[in-house]
């Protein structure tokens, strides 16, 4: 089969919509002659490939792979080889490259979105050398009979990897991509290969992985609910599953329960639909439908629980060596969560909307906006009048001061509120839109600020997870934090008067009886440490005594304190 016609099948949906970017052909004459021609010269031709440039790198990789996927004068053992000896080199690069654009702020900058966009072609052409692979041995290259296993794993894998590409760029997986997995695991079933153990140098179990563990990866990744996740918790559990996916069995029956005191729900999995698991009945069957057998994994997450709530070290139990408590308890207590419970009822009812809320980002904007409208002044600074000429003559008129005064306070002292779009709420967080294009870049776990058309006062609170919708709107989901914010200021007490520090932006949260909430403080990040001292600026300095951290945010910190006796 030729490469045009596998492209044609693999990577267009039936509603035209392919995963494919949009690339041209590469010109396979003159000088974009085929370099590597078979396992040899791709020796070679690695041996001479610039990996301390990554960039140039991808490049050459790329064309390379272009021009492979294209010729069919190699046979499919030749080119399994080539793949299998450029493969590390693959995996060294993207992950090199994806550096520069995860964790970043969304909206991505236009370099940033340039080299994700590049990075996930690169991991489309490589799947689709793979994919050739396995279509010479259906159509019965018997030489490639003992790499069957590792093919189909490979495609499962590399599959993984482009969906990742979009989870962690918070946007939603292409159905093409979900059809193209399911497709291949149904393959390797058909073939009896996917539960056929393998050699893989690149895996955390070199000898013990197979087709079907790769799959199970790419499932339960996503049912990690990776939208609210960091990079680095992206890549924490991929190591878990990595390790542990080879504990969940695929089948076409239910399991048998072998823990009923843990009252696992049931997961399946439909091959013809393009989603990835829905929770089921145990008696939901079908053609196309899979369970997924929890039993062993539910009981390896109980187990490490239990053991770092004991004080034990991560690394004693394949946890890992570089996860720290108590974010790694916390960590696998959510992943229990979300694939061994049944879906949680909200605590708090939400409710559609669709009016719009003002937003600010930034502790020194939501400040500005949480006083008032009022700039953040030091106080040995010469005090100003407590209202201006021109919020004295909205209050004549109008008995306060008018929306526009507002703005242009806000405009003079450089911040800006933006409005978005409350999709729901709840007493306790909203769903928002940003509704086209908005001028914050914005990151999961900052400090966010928002009023709402019906509020006086702004509120704060964190972002706790972002997707685009299928427009490209960025949607934000945020928890916010009881009682309205009070802007003050804090800074680190010294002896000589002379050498005292400026105060420094923060907000106090008030004491919330009804719901058991004491008062906390809402920091720069960094600026916490257990017993640390500091002035807290109100009316009057404060010395207080930092107690624990509550809540660490991206680029804030939310902690308990004491008010030290005089």
């Amino acid at each position: 089969m030729s490469y045009s016609k596998l492209h044609t099948i693999n990577h267009n949906s039936s509603d035209g919509k392919g995963v494919m970017l949009s690339i041209d052909q590469p010109s396979i004459t003159g000088a974009n002659r085929t370099v590597i021609s078979d396992a040899k010269s791709c020796q070679h031709w690695i041996a001479a490939l610039p990996l301390t440039n990554a960039p140039a790198a991808q490049t050459e990789i790329q064309l390379q792979l272009e021009l492979l996927n294209h010729t069919s004068a190699l046979s499919g053992l030749e080119r399994w080889l080539i793949m299998e000896q450029l493969r590390e080199s693959v995996v060294f690069v993207q992950d090199e490259l994806a550096k520069k654009f995860l964790g970043k702020p969304m909206p991505l900058e236009d370099g940033e979105l340039a080299l994700w966009k590049k990075t996930l072609e690169l991991w489309q052409y490589f799947t689709h050398g793979y994919q050739i692979c396995l279509q010479n041995y259906q159509d019965n290259e018997q030489a490639l009979a003992s790499f069957a296993p590792a093919l189909l794993h490979r495609i499962l894998q590399l599959t993984g990897k482009q969906i990742a590409s979009y989870q962690q760029l918070y946007h939603g997986v292409p159905d093409a991509l979900w059809k193209q997995l399911h497709k291949t695991y149904a393959t390797a079933e058909k073939l009896k290969l996917d539960k056929a153990t393998l050699n893989d140098p690149l895996s955390a179990l070199p000898d013990s992985t197979r087709p079907e563990s790769a799959y199970v990866q790419v499932l339960l990744m996503d049912l990690a609910d990776p939208y609210h996740l960091q990079p680095k918790q992206f890549e924490q559990i991929n190591r878990w599953l990595a390790r542990w996916g080879n504990r969940v069995n695929v089948s076409a029956n239910p399991s048998a329960v072998t823990h009923p005191e843990l009252k696992l729900p049931t997961l399946v999995v439909d091959l013809n639909r393009p989603t990835g698991i829905q929770f089921g009945t145990p008696f939901e069957n079908g053609a196309s439908v899979r369970h997924l057998d929890m039993n062993l994994l539910a009981a390896t997450l109980i187990k490490r629980i239990r053991h770092l709530r004991k004080g034990g070290a991560p690394e004693e139990l394949d946890i890992g060596a570089e996860c720290q408590q108590p974010s790694c308890e916390a960590q696998l207590v959510h992943l229990y969560q979300q694939w061994c419970e049944p879906p949680q009822n909200r605590t708090f009812e939400r409710r559609p909307s669709d009016v719009n809320a003002q937003i600010s980002f930034g502790i020194a904007a939501i400040h500005f906006f949480c006083n008032g409208a009022k700039p953040f002044r030091q106080p040995s600074e010469r005090p100003y009048e407590e209202f201006s000429w021109r919020e004295a003559q909205d209050l004549k008129m109008f008995g306060q001061v008018s929306s526009q005064t507002k703005k242009l306070q806000a405009s003079q002292a450089g911040y800006s509120a933006e409005n978005w779009q409350i999709l729901d709420e709840s007493a306790m967080g909203f769903k928002l839109a940003a509704n086209g294009l908005h001028a914050a870049r914005v990151s999961l776990n900052q400090l966010i600020a928002i009023r709402h058309p019906q509020a006086k006062h702004f509120a704060i609170g964190m972002i706790r997870w972002m997707r685009f919708d299928a427009n490209g709107d960025l949607n934000v989901g945020i928890r916010t934090y009881p009682g309205i914010p009070m802007a003050v200021g804090i800074r680190s007490p010294v002896l000589i008067s002379s050498l005292q520090n400026k105060f420094l932006q923060a907000f106090l949260l008030p004491e919330i009886p009804a719901l058991k909430t004491q008062a906390s403080l809402v920091l720069p990040l960094g600026w916490f440490a257990p017993n640390k001292q500091i002035e807290l600026l109100l009316d009057d300095a404060l010395n207080i005594r930092l107690i624990k951290s509550l809540e660490r945010g991206a680029d804030f910190e939310r902690v308990g304190f004491e008010i030290k006796q005089s």
